[in-house]
């Protein structure tokens, strides 16, 4: 009786111990602790668009769907003029799912625009309605404020330590011109330019004046996992 009671014993703590084994593994892979993330990326679409520019930006996952990202450019370049400008991207994001299908997750999110351009330079200008020209010297700033829906597609950055970002959005922005050229002074249209002259030039040097406009965006970033 006491060699059956102390197997009865050793059998119950063998029982207890496994079954303790197995609800510590199931709660190992029903609760796998969230890693918060940071993500180093750069945009390259950035450099293709009518002003290019410089611009990085920082991935900040904090919670397993949630995202917040921060992206600054300066512009450097213009077609038509000198030019330089800062462009700021501000975003919330939530990811679809908390794991990834195939190595890619999807995500939605919503981004906040604010761009300040000054143009600057010597050109010849049309007065009058073409009556002659004038050489000028010109100063023209623009200040932009948008809002935009996106759609995104990314890859697993939980497992790797790259990071692909590829998004597309339509919205609205809303831009405010303040420069000095004189309302009825517009560029000498050569063949060559006109196309540039009028999308990025003409319509930016108002005197004081404002429009809204829809906004669209296709970019791609590549970056690494910082942390």
């Amino acid at each position: 009786m006491k060699y059956k009671l102390l197997k009865n014993c050793v059998l119950s703590t063998l029982s207890c111990l496994l079954l303790y084994n197995i609800a510590i593994a199931q709660e190992v892979n029903e609760k796998t602790p969230f890693l918060q993330k940071v993500i180093i990326k750069y945009s390259l679409s950035s450099h293709v668009d009518g002003e290019p520019a410089i611009q990085p930006a920082v991935e900040y996952i904090f919670k397993p769907r949630v995202a917040i990202q921060q992206q600054l450019g300066y512009i450097y370049s213009s077609p038509v003029s000198n030019i330089w400008g800062i462009r700021s991207r501000s975003e919330l994001k939530l990811y679809l799912s908390e794991n990834a299908k195939r190595g890619r997750k999807q995500y939605i999110s919503t981004e906040v625009l604010y761009k300040y351009v000054r143009n600057y330079g010597t050109r010849n200008f049309w007065r009058e309605g073409g009556a002659y020209q004038e050489r000028l010297d010109f100063e023209s700033n623009r200040s932009t404020i948008g809002f935009m829906p996106k759609i995104g597609l990314t890859n697993d950055v939980s497992t790797k330590r790259f990071a692909v970002d590829l998004a597309f959005g339509i919205g609205v922005k809303a831009t405010y011109y303040n420069g000095n050229v004189p309302t009825d002074a517009s560029l000498n249209f050569d063949d060559n330019e006109f196309l540039f002259n009028e999308i990025f030039f003409n319509r930016g040097l108002r005197s004081i004046d404002h429009e809204v406009l829809p906004n669209f965006l296709l970019s791609l970033q590549i970056g690494f996992v910082a942390h």
